[in-house]
């Protein structure tokens, strides 16, 4: 009798041990997702061709949809693009030139793309960090030009107002891509019904802004400059460890991610992404 009550404490001790956590991570997700925005399993059209282009300045710029990309790559005849505008050959990296950087920045999103289930990968030479002084009828045409040739039935980017926190070329990306679509979502026959730009609510834009020093040093103070409103969000926890892979094959970009995410590589992927469990947007037409 006293070896079977022994027992019971140890299994109630066990099971607070494993609940306790539990609940942390549930009360965490609750304090930085916004339930009320309207969760989706797909941002594909209905009864149309599953086909995706996202169109970002840098490569690692995707870690903002992820695990969104992830979740669309696994449905039947998904077709997925990434493509950017830069090689990311400006970042701070010391020891690196420019061109060693953009090299190794390609292999890196490649590595990403592979882990995210992407099939196509697009990277151009347009100056990193230097997009708002960039004649725009290049990078214009480009967007034309992969959007005629990958024929997307949804487009995903930055916003036009903010660039996710604050990024000059991020933002101009975001510029570039509406007016894009915006000069020729009317034509007979275009293929895009759906765009979307990444966002996130503002009980996630509170958090950011608190742990990460990116968001401290970037993001607007003034709301109304910052990022739109999510129409949209995917949950993203069934595809953490994808996710996770994904950010880690941005070797040489350790030090940006863990400004812009805090305490990923901290974490176990599934505990993380438990918490920031979803990835928002804001649909524009």
């Amino acid at each position: 009798m006293h070896l079977t009550r022994r027992k019971k404490i140890i299994v109630s001790v066990l099971a607070c041990l494993v609940l306790l956590p539990a609940a942390v991570v549930f009360g965490l997700n609750r304090y930085v997702n916004d339930t009320d925005v309207p969760l989706v399993d797909s941002l594909f059209p209905e009864n149309e061709p599953k086909r995706l282009l996202a169109i970002f300045a840098h490569p690692d710029d995707e870690i903002t949809v992820a695990g969104s990309l992830r979740v669309m790559s696994e449905e039947p005849d998904a077709d997925l693009t990434l493509a950017y505008l830069t090689r990311g050959e400006a970042a701070n990296v010391p020891k690196s030139s420019p061109q060693d950087l953009a090299a190794r920045r390609t292999v890196e999103v490649d590595d990403a793309r592979k882990a995210l289930g992407v099939d196509h990968l697009e990277l151009f030479d347009y100056p990193d960090s230097g997009l708002p002084t960039t004649d725009p009828a290049g990078p214009k045409k480009t967007i034309s030009d992969l959007i005629d040739r990958y024929r997307p039935t949804i487009v995903i980017s930055f916003d036009d107002r903010v660039g996710f926190y604050g990024h000059p070329d991020h933002e101009q990306v975001g510029v570039w891509v509406d007016q894009v679509l915006a000069e020729r979502r009317h034509e007979p026959g275009f293929p895009v019904h759906h765009f979307y730009q990444a966002t996130l609510p503002e009980s996630m834009i509170t958090v950011a802004k608190k742990l990460s020093p990116t968001f401290r040093d970037m993001y607007p103070a003034d709301p109304a400059q910052g990022l739109p409103v999510p129409t949209a969000a995917m949950a993203i926890d069934g595809v953490a460890a994808e996710k996770r892979a994904a950010l880690d094959a941005h070797v040489s970009q350790v030090g940006v991610l863990q400004a812009v995410q805090p305490g990923y590589d901290k974490l176990p992927s599934w505990i993380y992404f438990r918490i920031l469990s979803r990835e928002y947007f804001t649909q524009v037409f």
